[in-house]
């Protein structure tokens, strides 16, 4: 009976000294596994970080872009608005100047007419002192 125990007993201690060279085996390459795993995982993360800073760049440019090119235009908008006031005070300025120039010319007449009523109703004063 000897003989067969020494034999199932190696067979066992070699089975089971197998399967701990087995789970140390498998354990050894699935953190083999997972550390490439996580190197892999944080080289994307590295990437999509590198991806988004360069994203969020040329949104920001663009947005710069958008805020100038609004800038010009509400600036021509308001170079537009000036300029129809600008024209608007000149022909107020010239419709007074005529109309201020219309009223010294109807003053001067106006003199002159009070000046010939005066000559006239001397003359007319004179005459009737002749008359008398």
């Amino acid at each position: 009976m000897n003989e067969v125990i020494y034999p199932v007993l190696t067979g066992l201690v070699g089975l089971i000294l197998g399967l701990i060279i087995a789970m140390f085996s498998e354990k050894s390459k699935a953190n083999k596994i997972l550390n490439a795993t996580k190197k892999e995982a944080n080289a994307l993360i590295k990437e999509a970080k590198v991806e988004s800073e360069v994203l969020k760049k040329d949104k920001i440019l663009q947005a710069k872009e958008k805020f100038i090119e609004l800038k010009s235009e509400h600036e021509k908008v308001i170079l537009s608005r000036e300029k129809k006031i600008s024209e608007i005070e000149k022909r107020t300025r010239d419709k007074e100047s005529q109309v201020q120039s219309e009223v010294d010319k109807t003053k001067r007449l106006n003199a002159s007419v009070e000046q010939k009523e005066n000559d006239f109703n001397q003359k007319l004063e004179h005459l009737d002192k002749k008359e008398d």
